[in-house]
Order: C-alpha cells, then sequence, then structure tokens
C-alpha cells in the first residue's frame, strides 16, 4: 500500500501536466501585414518601446470622411492548428489628457466575430476577459501629454505588447486571422486612435542589433528628460539667469483646437486686433480666421469674432494692416488641396478636379469700421502672372507713400519652373481688390537653394524694403534681401547667423531693424529646446548682432510652435505674439519686454 501512494502520485501529476498543458495556447504572430487603414499617418515611423518602425492607425480625428467608420485591420501570421491561440503584436495608442482616467473604447473582432472591447491608453499592464476571450497589454513605454513631439505628425503614443487569446472555434489551420479593431465614439474627446506596429517577431528573442534600437530609444527618452530638468531648473533660477525681465502672458485657448499663428495689428484708435487660425488640426480643412481685440495694451482680450470661415476650406493664416484711411485689410493665406474626406493630398498623389480659383492662394477681407463688422474681399487672380499658386502672406502687408500695398508671399513654380519656389512681391492699387506682380524677392531656380519662403517684409524710415526668409537647407539659416527702389529690385539674398522661422521684422522707434523667429527643436529643424529668439540689425538690415540674441521663451519641447510676430509699445516695451502647443493643447501667448 505504502508503495502504491508514490504510483498514484506519478499518475496524477502527469493527469494534471497533461491537461494545463492542453489546455496552453499556441503562440502565433500577431501581424504580418496590413487589410485596411485610412493611411491617416502615411504609414510613418514612429517611436516605440523597441525603436522606430511605421505603423497603422485607425482614423484620423481630422479628416471627418474617416472617423464616420473609425476601424483598422490586419491579418496574422498563419494558424498551425486549430486549438487556442495567442496573437502576439506591437501596438500604440493615443495619450490620454491628464483629467482623463479612461480613454475610448475599441471593439475588437476575430475573422468577423466580436471578441471583447478594451480601452486605449493604459499607462500600466492591463487584462480585458469576455467569455472565452481575453486581451493582455504588457505596457514598455509610456508617454504624457507633456512629452508629445507633434500631435498630428508625431505620433508616438503609449506602446506596449498585445496578447490576444482566442478561443479554437474562431480561427482556422493553414489560414491566417484577421484581427479588426473599431474605435467608438467619445464624448469631450475626439483624438484618441490606435496603431498596430509594423512588427513580425515579437515571438523571436531580442537580437544585439534589436536590443541596440531599444537601448537608442532609451537614450532619446533620457535627453529628453534632461531637457525638461534643464528648463524646470532655467524657470527656478530666472532671476539669476537674468531672465525676470520678460512677462509671459496666455492670451487665448480654446478646448483641443488646434491654434495658429498670431498676427495682430495696431489701430489707430488704440485697439490691438490678433487674428489666429482655429481648426481640428494642424493639416484640417476647416481652417477658421478668429479675432480677438484688446482694448487695454494687450492687459485683457476678449471679443472673440470668426471673421472668415468658408466652408471646407482651410484658411490658414490671417494677416492684415490698417491704411491710412482707416480701412483695414486682411490677406487670408489658404489651401484646397484636400481628398474629399478631409485628408491632405500629400504628394499630389490623387487628382483634383480644377476648380475656378487656385487650390494653393489667398483672399482678402476689409472692414471700415474698426474690425466690428467685415466683408469679403476677391481672391488673387494667377493669370498673368509667372507662378502657378502662393503660400500667403505670412507677414502683414506694407502700405507706400502711394498709398498701394506691396505684399510678400511664396510663389510656386516661377517662370514655369516647378522646383522654383522662392518670394515674390505683390502690388495693389485697389485696396486689396487686385494684385499684380511686382518682382520676385528671391527665387531657388531648380530648388537648389531649398528655397526662400514665408517672407517677413518691413519697410523702414529711408525707404528700404527689407525682407526675412525662410530657407530648408540644412543650417535653417533665415535670409535677408532688401530694396531701394520700392520693390522693383532686389539684393541677391544673403545668409545670416540666425536660426529659425519665420521671421518677423519691425523698425524700432530708435531706428534698429528686429527680428523675432521661432525655434522648433527636432532632427532637421533649429535647436532644443524649442522658443522664441529676436536679434537686431542697426544699419538698415545689412549685418545682424547674433552675439546679443535675445532668448524670450525656451520651453517649448513640441516643435508645432512660433510664428511670433511683434509691436513696439507706447512705453517702449516690445509685445511679442506667439502660438505653443503643451499638454496637447494649443495656446496664443505673449511675451512683453523691453529691447
Amino acid at each position: 500500500m505504502r508503495q502504491s501512494k508514490p504510483i498514484l502520485y506519478l499518475f496524477l501529476l502527469c493527469f494534471i501536466t497533461r491537461s494545463v498543458c492542453a489546455q496552453e495556447a499556441q503562440q502565433v504572430e500577431g501581424f504580418d501585414t496590413v487589410a485596411f487603414h485610412y493611411n491617416a499617418n502615411r504609414a510613418a515611423a514612429v517611436r516605440d518601446f523597441r525603436g522606430q518602425t511605421k505603423g497603422y492607425m485607425t482614423a484620423g480625428w481630422w479628416a471627418k470622411g474617416q472617423i464616420k467608420k473609425n476601424w483598422l485591420s490586419w491579418k496574422t501570421a498563419v494558424v498551425p492548428e486549430k486549438v487556442n491561440t495567442t496573437f502576439s503584436f506591437i501596438g500604440s495608442s493615443a495619450v490620454l489628457p491628464a483629467i482623463m482616467l479612461n480613454g475610448p473604447e475599441l471593439r475588437l473582432s476575430v475573422n468577423g466575430a466580436y471578441a471583447l472591447t478594451f480601452n486605449i491608453g493604459k499607462t500600466h499592464d492591463f487584462t480585458w476577459k469576455e467569455g472565452a476571450f481575453e486581451l493582455k497589454y504588457i505596457s514598455k513605454r509610456t508617454e504624457f501629454p507633456y512629452t508629445g513631439e507633434h500631435r498630428q505628425f508625431a505620433l508616438n503614443g503609449n506602446s506596449g505588447i498585445y496578447q490576444l487569446t482566442v478561443p479554437a472555434s474562431v480561427v482556422e489551420p493553414g489560414k491566417a486571422a484577421t484581427i479588426a479593431v473599431e474605435l467608438l465614439p467619445f464624448d469631450g474627446w475626439d483624438h484618441g486612435w490606435f496603431m498596430v506596429k509594423a512588427y513580425k517577431d515579437v515571438l523571436q528573442a531580442p537580437t544585439v542589433q534589436k536590443l541596440e534600437k531599444r537601448i537608442d530609444g532609451m537614450q532619446k527618452d533620457i535627453n529628453l528628460l534632461l531637457e525638461q530638468t534643464n528648463i524646470l531648473a532655467s524657470k527656478l533660477y530666472s532671476k539669476e539667469l537674468g531672465n525676470k525681465q520678460y512677462e509671459h502672458q496666455l492670451i487665448y485657448t480654446n478646448g483641443y483646437r488646434h491654434l495658429h499663428p498670431a498676427d495682430i495689428i495696431k489701430l489707430k484708435n488704440g485697439d490691438i486686433l490678433l487674428f489666429t487660425r482655429e481648426a481640428t488640426e494642424h493639416f484640417a480643412n476647416d481652417g477658421d480666421i478668429v479675432m480677438l481685440r484688446s482694448t487695454d495694451n494687450g492687459k485683457t482680450w476678449g471679443d472673440r469674432k470668426v471673421v472668415s470661415a468658408i466652408k471646407d476650406l482651410d484658411e490658414r493664416e490671417g494677416c492684415g494692416i490698417q491704411l491710412k484711411d482707416g480701412t483695414i485689410v486682411v490677406g487670408i493665406f489658404y489651401n484646397e488641396l484636400y481628398i474629399p474626406d478631409g485628408t491632405y493630398n500629400w504628394g499630389g498623389t490623387v487628382k483634383l478636379a480644377p476648380l475656378n480659383r487656385a487650390r494653393l492662394g489667398a483672399h482678402f477681407i476689409t472692414s471700415k469700421d474698426n474690425g466690428k463688422t467685415w466683408e469679403q474681399g476677391a481672391f488673387i487672380d494667377m493669370k498673368g502672372k509667372p507662378f502657378t499658386g502662393v503660400e500667403g502672406p505670412t507677414d502683414a502687408p506694407v502700405e507706400m507713400p502711394d498709398g498701394s500695398i506691396v505684399m510678400g508671399v511664396i510663389g510656386y513654380g516661377i517662370n514655369g519652373d516647378s522646383k522654383n519656389i522662392g518670394a515674390v512681391l505683390l502690388r495693389s492699387t485697389d485696396k486689396a481688390k487686385t494684385w499684380n506682380y511686382v518682382s520676385t524677392i528671391a527665387g531657388d531656380p531648380g530648388g537648389k537653394q531649398k528655397g526662400f519662403l514665408e517672407p517677413g517684409l518691413v519697410r523702414t524710415k529711408t525707404g528700404r524694403l527689407i525682407a526675412g526668409l525662410r530657407n530648408h537647407a540644412d543650417e535653417n539659416a533665415i535670409y535677408i534681401s532688401y530694396s531701394d527702389d520700392a520693390g522693383k529690385t532686389w539684393v541677391p539674398p544673403f545668409k545670416t547667423k540666425m536660426i529659425g522661422h519665420p521671421v518677423d521684422l519691425v523698425q524700432l522707434k530708435d531706428g534698429r531693424i528686429m527680428a523675432t523667429y521661432g525655434i522648433r527643436e527636432g532632427a532637421g529643424r533649429h535647436a532644443e529646446p524649442g522658443g522664441i529668439r529676436a536679434c537686431f540689425s542697426s544699419d538698415n538690415g545689412k549685418t545682424w548682432d547674433i552675439k546679443n540674441e535675445v532668448v524670450l521663451r525656451d520651453d517649448f519641447i513640441n516643435w508645432d510652435i512660433g510664428y511670433p510676430e511683434s509691436l513696439e509699445m507706447e512705453d517702449g516695451r516690445i509685445m511679442t505674439v506667439y502660438y505653443f502647443n503643451l499638454f496637447g493643447k494649443y495656446y496664443i501667448g505673449a511675451t512683453y519686454w523691453k529691447p
């Protein structure tokens, strides 16, 4: 009897072991090929815990045609047997606003059969179960609202490993399974997304090369942490660093709406008008121009008013001037290069139907009562002009002594050369009803110099017109050109030591020319951290005192920022306005300072 007990124990152990083994699911790679996606992020390579690779996401919240059915599907590797199966794949999802504990839900199905519902935005391990289905999320890399690089173009999010266990009844041996997710509507926040990453080796042991990529990603996170530490320390020791002289102000925000840029007009009655574009996202076809007003020299702002809202037209910026007779003229740069579902036609891959106006151009609105009411004006007619489209204005027009208005804009396809993108000068003699080509401020035949863009224009006391130009060469330097004959001819553009874009130019009461410009961080851009800077010229724009460059802001880690515009106040202070993005929201801000 004593000898039979060990045999019985051994038998029971083997039985239990076999039963457990029988219940264990076979392991299958959870991603092989994408089946359906909207290409909302252009399958761009973005960061996750393993490094940088492309991913396929649910609909872009900025595309109304996509979010009607907000889904994504992909094929797994081939399923060997008809048994319980665990599919492992890497996914990422949107970072939730700080006030939100539970994010939007996704309905997940396998081979057309509903499996379970789960949430996006988890920052820790979590498991969802419904019946025989289980989804386990193993958190690997977490972002926070403050650390995002760009809300639309750098969708890194929270990433980790998803392990989806399904019963044998929903798989077919020798065939791949189809996994689909549908993002459900979520009240109060519509910026949710889910992305499956293009990894086919989740079940494999990591190689040295793969581990090196993980280490590289961690180094980038550490560098970001050090940058944030420096920003916080700079604020803590602002007095010692001499930064107390800058007074920062938050002018405007509107929920999760995208705002950019900020343009101002000082009226003859003392009011200051501020214009900004308000839209769903940086690139979205619902951009409208919004105006705010200050009647106390910028201390407070109010009287929000939508001054231009053409349906399904992305009106991207409104730059204006009050003429000597009191008329306010605002030029509105618009972009109509969108496909029907609301996404931008990147690279011109979709042939768009012809319109009775240019798809990239400008139109004008005017007011004769200090901005209380507005009248729709004309669109720029491209006929007879040596370019095919314009982008701008991105800075205020200039009224000339004879009452005409000149304006700098980007010209595309100058002189029939599709690669020639440069700055051109237009002139109106009828208060912006019609515009004629005057000259090319700076052209770029063949695109060899990477374009001369977004001209900022000022007319100095000597009558000189100075243009500050954005350039996309590796240095990202600001170029300058000037004209002493009312814009008919220009000196060849010359590179300065100023880095950033775009540049706004004003002449101060003491005669100096002041340039303010944005600094965007990130590879291929300007510097870390991002911010706003200023530089001065004491010789009418010929040379610039980079040694005494002024750093107004250096605390922006999201690169969707900048586009400053400045105004000299009666007390000698400067008001510099700009836009920035923090915690997933956009703001119009101002800095008051003495030059």
